[in-house]
């Protein structure tokens, strides 16, 4: 249901003494919202599937080219693709499902309130099966060394986790931000986001891969076979979400109507 029409029910929800038309209002409200919940959820749930797909894609099909084909795409394409691919999902999907395609945003805004924990593990889980998708259809089309899949991390894993934490939190910082902003920068949030990633990945790719984003980096991996160093994905981007998160409430303050309703691509 969208903000101002739960506002809307809750205020009516609260009234003593309703009129007949008041509580006839109510009663069509609540059996809309009942009636459009499930479709809503379904179209979100797709959206994220279809979006984390194509936002993986951006992620290892450059590498699956670059350093399992050797086509030498350059470390500046390899590195960008991820946040060119990142603006057009949030321009195709913002207003259908808040375009997450990250666990750690879904539950950074969870944590903010903006979002219900009721629907985190359809969100989750549907962005665990596109990032899945897509390693999948990586190695069936170009047939890449398996290895491409996998994040770099030259330096080993105790440098990627450290430096994953300030890249995820700066992320996250960045969608809370243009989601609170919502009606100032409108759509033009895509391109503050996907120039985030470009901006984290561009000084991080060699260290970490600049993941920020569990699903995005561990999907492909389970079908690469699996990585030791999978923790690093796991916690670190965890870590820096809860980080951004009280940045955020120190920075943006408590969460606005505007905030919520970009987060649920209302």
């Amino acid at each position: 249901m969208p903000v101002r029409q739960r506002q809307e029910v809750q205020a009516l929800s609260r009234s003593g003494g309703l009129t007949s038309a008041q509580r006839e209002k109510l009663f069509r409200l609540r059996r809309e919202h009942a009636k459009e919940a499930p479709r809503h959820e379904l179209a979100a749930v797709a959206a994220e599937v279809i979006g984390t797909l194509i936002v993986t894609l951006g992620t290892v099909a450059p590498d699956a080219l670059d350093r399992g084909l050797g086509l030498h795409l350059g470390y500046g394409v390899r590195a960008a693709c991820t946040g060119v691919a990142t603006m057009i999902v949030v321009y195709a999907f913002g207003t259908v499902s808040g375009a997450h395609t990250n666990p750690i945003t879904t539950m950074a805004f969870a944590l903010r309130g903006d979002f219900p924990w009721s629907r985190v593990p359809h969100y989750v889980i549907a962005q665990f099966a596109g990032a899945i998708a897509a390693g999948a259809l990586v190695l069936a089309i170009l047939h890449p060394a398996r290895a491409a899949l996998h994040a770099e991390m030259v330096l080993g894993p105790w440098p990627a986790f450290w430096y994953e934490i300030v890249l995820t939190a700066i992320l996250i910082v960045v969608n809370i931000s243009t989601a609170k902003n919502g009606r100032i920068i409108g759509a033009q949030s895509a391109i503050a986001n996907g120039a985030t990633t470009i901006f984290d990945r561009w000084i991080s790719y060699p260290i970490s891969g600049g993941s920020m984003n569990p699903a995005r980096t561990l999907g492909p991996a389970i079908v690469a076979g699996g990585t030791a160093t999978w923790w690093v994905y796991a916690f670190a981007p965890a870590i820096g979400g809860v980080v951004a998160v009280a940045l955020a409430w120190l920075i943006q303050g408590r969460p606005s109507a505007e905030e919520e309703m970009k987060s649920g691509g209302e």
